[in-house]
């Protein structure tokens, strides 16, 4: 409940006309979400959970085959969460999960999952590793944060497997280079 307190003020929902996800506050008053949120719009709207609100922020940096996507600049004064790799943490450690799956409100909160990293996968064409949990990410929980249990962020949610019942967050450290 702490984690998730602390946290949660600086992950934001994100809406664009044909569908939500979430994002993770970082320095400068950008937001770090997926590609695949935003595509193919230019621009998304932007809601944190203490209701503010922006309007058509623009998307500035849009890497499609990473699935990595920054909007901003915005004017916010929220702390930007910690982040650290997580992939040195073994197979078995427990990990959260902050986002917004499946959320029909224009003003939401928030939710938070549970999980396990299940495996560490390298794409090394791709220059990314991702953290395997065995936790499925919802549709809008895309580009929300997975988060240690030391309280930092290690990794932007992004795949999810359903039919198997296993997501892959790409490690915050590849996508913030």
């Amino acid at each position: 409940a702490e984690l998730f307190a602390s946290l949660s003020a600086s992950i934001p929902f994100l809406e664009t006309a044909i569908g939500t996800g979430s994002g993770i506050l970082i320095d400068g008053g950008y937001v770090l979400t997926n590609y695949h949120v935003v595509s193919p719009y230019q621009s998304a709207r932007i809601v944190f959970p203490d209701g503010s609100e922006f309007l058509d922020v623009p998307l500035i940096v849009g890497d499609s085959l990473r699935d990595i996507a920054v909007l901003g600049p915005i004017d916010i004064d929220l702390p930007v969460p910690p982040v650290a790799s997580g992939e040195d943490l073994s197979v078995g450690s427990p990990v959260l999960l902050i986002g917004y799956p499946g959320e029909p409100d224009s003003f939401p909160q928030p939710t938070l999952s549970t999980g396990l990293i299940s495996r560490i996968r390298e794409w090394e064409s791709g220059g990314v590793t991702y953290i395997q949990t065995d936790r499925a990410i919802a549709g809008g929980q895309s580009g929300g944060a997975l988060v240690s249990m030391d309280g930092q962020i290690i990794g932007v949610s992004g795949l999810g497997f359903s039919e198997v019942s296993y997501a892959l967050a790409a490690s915050i450290h590849d996508v913030m280079i």
